[in-house]
């Protein structure tokens, strides 16, 4: 192929390689062999080739452009399939992480419903009324038999069925859930030194 040669002069003799062959063949004039070639998917898209927008191109260079197009777009289609198998496997980790959350959740509903609470709480701080952790108590269990579970944003704290969470609710839950434990680590430690927990 001459380095001057168009895209559409190569076109035409590759188109022309093929109806000579299939001339020889079949025994069919050089003209009807053509007109079979370009029947076939291969020779309709050579003919739309030739007549295309790139017919005047030097054949050279759109041929070294279309391997490093073609290049490319396997790049591309590597990098998207990397990228799709990337989200499964990330939506499928946060599948699994959203079950897990799920299954503990439930759980501690069970717990509080069978009176957790009251016994974290145990014995009232000294100076604190019975009847206050009784009450403590008494509603956290309610709520859980409701199926309520706490949530936190901002300092303010508000209830959810835990059949309505989301996964947006995750950080609210576990605030709620370390805000509850801090609240029982500081009575428990109040009640180790004696000291009556600040209700002020």
């Amino acid at each position: 192929m001459q380095e001057t040669c168009r895209v559409s002069d190569m076109v035409s003799e590759v188109l022309a390689r093929q109806a000579s062959t299939r001339s020889k063949h079949t025994g069919e004039p050089l003209e009807v062999a053509l007109e079979a070639v370009l029947q076939t998917e291969a020779g309709r898209q050579l003919g739309e080739l030739r007549e295309g927008p790139h017919r005047e191109e030097n054949a050279q260079q759109w041929q070294e452009d279309l391997a490093r197009n073609r290049a490319e777009e396997r790049s591309q289609a590597r990098r998207e399939e990397r990228r799709r198998a990337q989200e499964e496997e990330r939506s499928r980790a946060r599948l699994a992480a959203w079950k897990v959350f799920m299954q503990e959740e439930r759980r501690e509903l069970e717990l509080r419903k069978g009176g957790q609470l009251a016994r974290m709480l145990g014995e009232p701080l000294p100076g604190e009324p019975p009847a206050e952790v009784v009450r403590l108590a008494s509603e956290d269990r309610r709520q859980a038999e409701e199926g309520l579970v706490a949530l936190m944003s901002n300092g303010e704290v508000f209830y959810k069925r835990l059949e309505d969470l989301s996964e947006w609710d995750v950080p609210a839950r576990i605030a709620a859930i370390s805000s509850r434990k801090m609240w029982l680590k500081t009575r428990q430690e109040a009640r180790w030194f004696g000291v009556g927990e600040d209700c002020g």
